[in-house]
């Protein structure tokens, strides 16, 4: 155990060390949260509510789906498709540790170190337009907890199982950006989940993403309480188990046929 960290310290080294690259990538997330937020404040405009969310509850929504959508950055992706490309993979495989593990140990540290960049921009947003609607108690704080523990553990591997595709294309635009896109849209980023059609909806109850952002920032509003929340932190965890196992399997085929690009 202690190995992994040793990987979560180096991240959190290395956050310091590039301080201005992961400085600058947070601006861009709170520019693009700006940029929605003012878009919501244009629809809220003379309305009341809108789509059963009246605007404090809105706001509260925005804050927590910037602070669970920063909270992993796309470093994991980089480091990985980094890796494969270059040819350093060979030197990841000779290390005396789990892949996997290790990955996660450094999206940790990253995570630990760029949480407090995260939390400042959060905080921000709070004072500036006003944070009105809270957890009202232990109960719903320990569902929010948990709400955020599983949301991390799933961008972590939704991040990682998009990444190991990069053994077979070499390349890493497109997959980022079909992982991004879908995981913005489903996970209630973009829009809430409440607002799509039934069958959209329907379908995005059980898919892993809304455990990214709706589900925190439902269970921080109350939106998602009592046996409704029990069940969607139920669901997210049998997604994280399932793409943990998927995640082993990938990394798994991808050494019976491993090409390196540079070595």
């Amino acid at each position: 155990m202690r190995k992994y960290f040793r990987h979560a310290a180096l991240a959190v080294q290395e956050t310091l060390a590039y301080r201005i690259a992961y400085v600058v990538n947070m601006v861009s997330n709170v520019v693009t949260y700006l940029v929605i937020f003012l878009i919501w404040v244009a629809v809220y405009t003379g309305r009341g509510s809108v789509g059963g969310f009246d605007w404090a509850e809105m706001k509260s929504y925005l804050v927590v789906s910037l602070f669970m959508s920063a909270l992993v950055s796309g470093s994991s992706e980089y480091r990985i498709s980094r890796a494969i490309r270059s040819g350093n993979i060979a030197v990841e495989l000779m290390r005396p540790v789990d892949y996997q593990k290790a990955s996660l140990a450094i999206t940790l540290g990253n995570s630990f170190s760029e949480g407090v960049l995260v939390s400042a921009a959060c905080m921000g947003f709070a004072f500036a337009f006003g944070l009105t609607v809270l957890p009202a108690g232990s109960l719903q704080w320990l569902g929010f907890s948990c709400a955020v523990l599983i949301g991390f553990a799933m961008k972590f591997l939704l991040v990682y199982v998009f990444g190991l595709a990069c053994f077979w294309t070499q390349t890493l635009m497109g997959i980022s950006w079909l992982r991004k896109g879908l995981t913005d849209f489903f996970s209630g980023a973009l829009v809430p989940l409440s607002f799509f059609p039934l069958w959209l909806r329907s379908a995005a109850d059980w898919l892993p993403f809304k455990s990214v952002v709706w589900v925190p920032a439902s269970a921080f509003t109350g939106r998602l309480a009592g046996i409704e929340l029990a069940r969607a932190l139920a669901v997210g965890l049998a997604w994280v188990v399932a793409l943990w196992l998927l995640g082993r399997a990938i990394w798994a085929l991808a050494m019976r046929r491993v090409t390196v690009q540079g070595g």
